[in-house]
């Protein structure tokens, strides 16, 4: 009899073992998946797959929202679900074999992933947004306390909120659980067994909560580093592209126009008599005067259009997929709503008021670099200023 219970004992450690064994074999290959990348959309779908793949944690569903800290609001991001299941046990294979330089793959399988209807279960995610608030259910509730749920939908379905409840089957068992990243909540995971009714443990809870600190750091990461990305390629008075990230992508749009034989137009702005107003009333009534130009030409230019400084008083816009005639219209516009505006303090100079001058170039076959169309819109820029500012000119 002590003997069998010894035995029953070392088998019941054996399993323990094993199981820690595989848990941490999870955890290393989900660490190096994450590491292949810093894109936010590609972490979360990493994150979405080591959640419900066979290889991974196992789920059947998992559902991913993030904290809005503007809004104080979850919001629905991502969702992997029965939908792709066998997608998604193939894929995983495919990321834990990946290298840093396979990355391109990965990206490659997310899109195809989430393509035509593989997609429905992340479109309904995205609809839902939840407040931060004690009242409105479970997943707020583990947001705000940091602290992992499981809940059954049939008996405690006042405890849900109702955009969740479109998500869940009435008899559903799902657990919620928080993306700590140190002491900052990056958002929430739920995750349910939906379609195999595989009973959830609390070694599930355990693991998917160990896992989720993992996630959340790597969220953060990954957070960081787009907004440093974005912070690189913006000017930090005005908000808009800076000159290196105009260059860029003019490099991109001249080549695409090549390639298709699309047109292709580029503004250049300048404000007249600008070095007279920063003399008489300083840097800082300059600086508010740019920062209200940049306003103008974001208000007054259209949605495919990518607005610049690029550098001093001189702006630039990048029309893609429009001729000089419709640039030429769109310039117009934006100087007489510069010289309709009543900038501040533009009566102390002796003009009495702040006007601009437009350079405009177009595109043709005969260009080899956006340099030449940088070149044309530059010198018809200067052309506007030598016949009086004010204007706008088309270069020949």
């Amino acid at each position: 009899m002590r003997d069998e219970i010894l035995q029953n004992e070392l088998d019941k450690t054996l399993r323990q073992l094993q199981r820690a064994k595989q848990e941490l074999f999870i955890f290393y290959e989900i660490s190096n998946a994450m590491r292949t990348t810093l894109k936010l959309e590609h972490i979360l779908y990493i994150i979405l797959t080591s959640v419900t793949a066979k290889g991974g944690l196992g789920f059947d569903r998992a559902f991913l929202f993030l904290i809005n800290e503007e809004k104080n609001t979850l919001e629905g991001k991502m969702a992997v679900g029965p939908q792709s299941k066998k997608e998604v046990d193939q894929i995983w294979q495919r990321i834990i074999k990946m290298e840093k330089e396979d990355i391109s793959e990965l990206v490659k399988l997310y899109k195809k992933l989430n393509r035509g209807k593989r997609k429905g279960l992340t479109e309904l995610v995205k609809k839902i947004i939840i407040p931060l608030e004690e009242n409105q259910g479970i997943p707020a509730l583990t947001a705000l306390e940091k602290m992992p749920h499981k809940i059954n939908t049939k008996e405690s379905r006042s405890k849900i909120n109702n955009q969740i409840l479109e998500l869940l089957k009435p008899d559903d068992i799902f657990i919620a659980v928080p993306l700590i990243s140190w002491e900052k909540n990056e958002g929430v995971i739920l995750a349910d067994n939906a379609v195999t009714h595989r009973p959830i443990l609390q070694e599930d809870v355990k693991i998917l909560t160990l896992f989720a600190h993992q996630a959340g750091l790597a969220i953060e990461n990954s957070k960081y580093y787009e907004y440093t990305k974005k912070r690189a390629e913006l000017d930090s008075l005005t908000g808009l592209y800076n000159h290196g990230r105009f260059q860029k992508l003019l490099t991109d749009e001249f080549e695409r126009a090549k390639r298709y034989k699309s047109n292709l137009s580029l503004l250049f702005i300048d404000i007249d008599h600008f070095k007279d107003f920063n003399d008489r009333l300083g840097h800082p009534a300059g600086d508010e005067v740019l920062v209200k130009l940049a306003d103008i030409l974001n208000n007054n230019a259209r949605t495919l259009d990518i607005v610049a400084r690029y550098g001093g008083e001189e702006f630039a816009i990048i029309l893609p997929h429009t001729k000089k005639e419709q640039a030429l219209k769109l310039a117009e516009r934006i100087r007489k709503a510069v010289e309709k505006y009543n900038f501040k303090n533009q009566d102390k100079i002796p003009s009495g008021n702040l006007t601009i001058s437009i350079g405009i170039s177009a595109f043709n076959k005969e260009m080899k670099s956006k340099e030449e169309l940088i070149l044309k819109a530059d010198n018809a820029l200067y052309e506007a200023k030598d016949k009086g500012r004010n204007r706008v000119i088309v270069a020949s």
